[in-house]
């Protein structure tokens, strides 16, 4: 990518017709004046090369550069489907070169889960498509509770909010009314807060593993921060294709619940080299703690998302 950048910068300011050498190595660096005996200045890391020629040169030089990173695909994603834990116990192990970087992969698996997800929800107008019933039963529920048999339960409620003046309250009935009448604010809202949120699943994935191997001394932080990133990583791909398979096949989603039980124990004992017996352990607890942290993120990216859409009606 750097390359890239550097390669579309120059060839803008000029001399694409000149046909001096390309490679620069070894020669003083242009930009420390380190001898550069490789490709890249061993001292500040800039490439040793020139952008002052033929333009069908840095083209061939782009796509050099773009078929290398695919390379790096190439030998990630069979290790990251077929291979729980290898990708990241390699890593740890200090194999990092030939693999796409970790953080790169997700933001890569993280595109795809949302676009398809999205797509999937615009396609079946989950949204758009509330029947009225369930509009007027939602609208009931705010302002009729003894229609939607609830009173009972909310005289607690009622009572300890009896110092709220009548404006707030029949405002408060009136944003409610705006997310139901704006159903494709409210979806827009929902693509735009789900993302972010779900973004702190990683740190507390890290977090957790953390806790579950504090006693292990020869585990850093770092090796867990890895190996959450490639297990989301592994989640959002095998999401998204779980989504796009799930209406052509019923099957598929008791075998996509076992998978990821056996993916994640199998990781557990590959990546963090655990027994079976206590990465089972390990397991139950982090889909306990995956099943809560998930339910939370859920509601909050429903309620900031009403809160937006009704505040942008």
């Amino acid at each position: 990518m750097t390359t890239e950048l550097e390669t579309a910068g120059l060839a803008s300011i000029g001399g694409l017709s000149t046909h001096q050498d390309a490679d620069l190595s070894g020669q003083p660096c242009r930009n420390c004046q380190t001898l550069v005996s490789q490709r890249y200045c061993p001292n500040c890391g800039q490439l040793a090369a020139s952008f002052h020629r033929p333009v069908w040169s840095l083209l061939s030089e782009s796509i050099n550069d773009m078929f290398a990173f695919d390379g790096r695909l190439a030998r990630t994603l069979p290790k990251l489907f077929l291979r729980p834990g290898r990708l990241t116990r390699d890593y740890a192990d200090g194999k990092r070169a030939r693999y796409v970087p970790p953080f790169r992969m997700f933001l890569l698996a993280s595109l795809v889960f949302y676009f398809t997800l999205f797509a999937m929800i615009s396609n079946e107008g989950w949204i758009r498509d509330l029947t009225l019933d369930e509009h007027e039963a939602g609208t009931e529920l705010v302002i009729e509770p003894d229609a939607a048999g609830l009173s009972d339960g909310l005289d607690l409620s009622l009572n300890a909010q009896e110092f709220a003046s009548q404006d707030e309250q029949s405002a408060s009935v009136e944003r409610v009314r705006r997310v139901l009448d704006n159903r494709e604010l409210f979806q827009a809202e929902l693509e735009k807060w789900a993302p972010r949120l779900s973004v702190f699943l990683v740190p507390l994935t890290i977090l957790a593993l953390t806790f579950l191997h504090i006693w292990r001394r020869k585990l850093y932080v770092y090796d867990h921060a890895i190996h959450a990133l490639h297990l989301h990583s592994w989640f959002y791909l095998i999401g998204s294709m779980w989504m796009v398979l799930s209406p052509f096949a019923g099957w598929i989603h008791p075998f996509m619940a076992l998978l990821v039980f056996y993916y994640v124990w199998r990781s557990l004992v590959v990546a963090t080299q655990s027994g079976w017996i206590m990465s089972f352990m390990r397991l139950l607890f982090l889909l306990l703690f995956w099943l809560v942290v998930v339910l939370v993120l859920m509601i909050g990216a429903i309620v900031m998302s009403g809160l937006e859409a009704s505040a942008g009606a």
